[in-house]
């Protein structure tokens, strides 16, 4: 018996440790996913947005900036508040990752959200559409990922003039009467794209490169931003650039991978192959299969989650990080700001966005999976309750 009584406290003594060290183990990694996703460096512009003085790609010339400093939220939002979200689609894991940034951040400072998606960059008219329905199911504010750089500029009017602020996030946007963005330039990113060409060509000892550019699609706000600054980046270059196409195309990876193909039947000698991140990820099995992985160097204008693992390997070379789960953070940060009662451009930025990096084989361990997209099993959510 007493032997028996011995052994059962030992078993109910290491049932105890066992259970400790798994709840120990599990408030582990709660602490761990609960770790502030803040501060970050960004680059910040204050003042007064004038659209006369707005041209793409860049910040109006009214503001000041950038000036680098640290990103920090709202302490809570004052009400339970109901935010519209409007992006151009989420087929692709860009947006998916967008989609976490703003939802991470709406359940953390308890409001709600509503988002809904057009469908992809051809479907303007259905985004208006869908924007003027949010503004009319009692949204508090919109922060919206605009399809065009200035279709939508006629919408964000009405709704400021019914008191719905709208920020911009992602996508540049002209409008007026837009009451903050959380964005990099895309012209800043083609830029990084360039400099890297620029870089590499002149470690390789290049006297002349020919390059294919494939931005996205022609209408959009980012798209010629890109290829604007890559060719602003490229100037650097001492020898001849060949710009042998430009192919604009929807992000769908079908229409990529169609426009990429042409491209390898095209032309024979192709040293960079450089575009959106869907082509880029779409490039490396059609030059697996023509036998020209060495000889054409694929660089993106950006990241997505298939990107990653492609650098990490070496199958693309390199990709500017706009740090898209960041820029959705802060796009709830700059609404409830808004909400809370202070002024975009005095209490805060009026644009913001981070500092960017360009991702390479060499550095990209420094920059974990889930900060550049968040969790590998996120799925699209499109409705959050607010916090009664």
């Amino acid at each position: 018996m007493g032997v028996g009584r011995s052994m059962s406290s030992r078993k109910l003594v290491s049932a105890i440790v066992l259970v400790s060290g798994i709840f120990l183990a599990n408030s582990l990694m709660c602490l761990a996913a609960e770790k502030p996703w803040w501060p970050v460096k960004v680059n910040s512009y204050y003042g007064t947005y004038d659209v006369k003085q707005k041209k793409s790609g860049k910040p109006a010339a009214s503001l000041d900036g950038p000036k680098a400093e640290d990103w920090s939220p709202p302490e809570k939002a004052d009400k339970p508040y109901v935010i519209g979200v409007s992006f151009p689609h989420l087929k692709d894991p860009y947006w998916l990752a967008v989609n976490y940034g703003i939802m991470s951040e709406a359940k953390r400072l308890g409001v709600g959200v509503q988002l809904v998606a057009a469908g992809g960059y051809t479907e303007v008219e259905k985004q208006v559409s869908q924007v003027e329905n949010l503004g009319q199911q009692k949204v508090d504010g919109i922060i919206l990922g605009s399809i065009s750089y200035t279709a939508l500029d006629p919408a964000v009017a009405e709704l400021t003039k019914k008191k719905i602020p709208v920020v911009e996030v992602i996508n540049d946007i002209q409008a007026q009467d837009i009451a903050g963005k959380a964005l990099v330039s895309f012209f800043d990113m083609g830029k990084h794209a360039g400099e890297f060409v620029v870089s590499d060509a002149k470690t390789q000892s290049k006297k002349e490169i020919n390059v294919v550019f494939l931005p996205g699609p022609a209408g959009s706000g980012w798209a010629p931003d890109t290829l604007d600054g890559f060719n602003e980046a490229i100037k650097q270059f001492e020898g001849k650039v060949n710009m042998l196409a430009v192919k604009w195309g929807d992000t769908g990876k079908n229409v990529q991978l169609d426009l990429i193909e042409n491209s390898l039947k095209t032309f024979p000698t192709i040293d960079y192959l450089v575009g959106n991140a869907v082509a880029a990820d779409a490039a490396v099995g059609p030059l697996a299969e023509t036998g020209r992985t060495k000889s054409v160097k694929v660089v993106s204008t950006y990241i997505i989650p298939p990107l990653y693992e492609k650098i990490k390997k070496g199958t693309v070379a390199a990709a500017p990080s706009d740090l898209t789960v960041t820029q959705g953070q802060m796009a709830v940060d700059m609404m409830v700001r808004i909400l809370n009662g202070q002024k975009a451009g005095k209490d805060f930025p009026f644009r913001a966005g981070p500092i960017i990096p360009t991702l390479t084989q060499a550095n990209i361990d420094q920059y974990p999976y889930e900060l550049l997209f968040g969790p590998r099993d996120f799925r699209p959510e499109f409705k959050v309750e607010p916090k009664k």
